[in-house]
């Protein structure tokens, strides 16, 4: 991810919390903040958590290590960050991210809980993945009381997203929308995808801002 060239824009942001998939370990254990923490395979890409603000903070218990995700909280909000990746030829991207969900179901119920992070899925490959597949994954944390907050907050169905969070290479004409936000269903809350005409030199993947109500 080479983080060191986008810390800056990063936390120009004021993020409480940044989810930082393809990040470097060194990225993540060197940064000066309250709450770090870091999951992979390889030291130069994997997924790291930073927490900035002033919070109470817990690390969960993850178990088995899929690729890749991290349950913590932040008062008392209980966060799965995910970056779906490649575990075995079968368990893939949306299936690893069916398998983290069903891990952790209980801590996903909590009436203030968040699964996000990069997904590398969408309604429109489900045909790629029959019998695990996006839209199923949306129905299963439907059922544990989450929805996107984009889906939400547009009106829009999964499959007919408007506004991308991925560009292949880094190509304004190769779109597409992978990553997400899912959120607990009675938390009110707003999310932001940073511009492509912003974000392009620094990420082929644009910034979710989520700003969610304080109780």
């Amino acid at each position: 991810m080479g983080f060191a060239k986008k810390r800056q824009p990063v936390e120009a942001l004021q993020p409480d919390v940044a989810i930082l998939p393809e990040v470097s370990m060194k990225a993540i254990t060197e940064s000066d903040v309250p709450f770090k923490t870091w999951v992979g395979s390889n030291p130069n890409k994997g997924l790291g958590v930073l927490g900035y603000g002033d919070r109470t903070y817990v690390e969960h218990e993850a178990g088995r290590l899929l690729p890749w995700h991290i349950p913590f909280s932040v008062d008392g909000m209980n966060i799965v960050a995910l970056w779906a990746h490649v575990h075995t030829r079968q368990l893939r991207y949306v299936r690893v991210t069916h398998e983290i969900v069903d891990r952790h179901q209980e801590f996903l119920r909590h009436p203030r809980s968040l699964l996000t992070g990069d997904f590398n899925s969408s309604a429109l490959w489900d045909k790629l993945h029959p019998s695990r597949n996006h839209s199923m994954l949306v129905d299963k944390l439907e059922h544990l009381g989450l929805d996107s907050v984009y889906h939400r907050q547009e009106s829009l169905a999964q499959g007919g997203e408007e506004h991308p969070t991925f560009f292949a290479g880094r190509n304004p004409e190769k779109p597409h929308h992978i990553d997400y936000a899912f959120l607990s269903s009675g938390i009110p809350a707003k999310l932001t995808i940073g511009r492509y005409e912003d974000w392009l030199p620094h990420s082929d993947h644009m910034p979710l801002i989520l700003d969610i109500a304080q109780d």
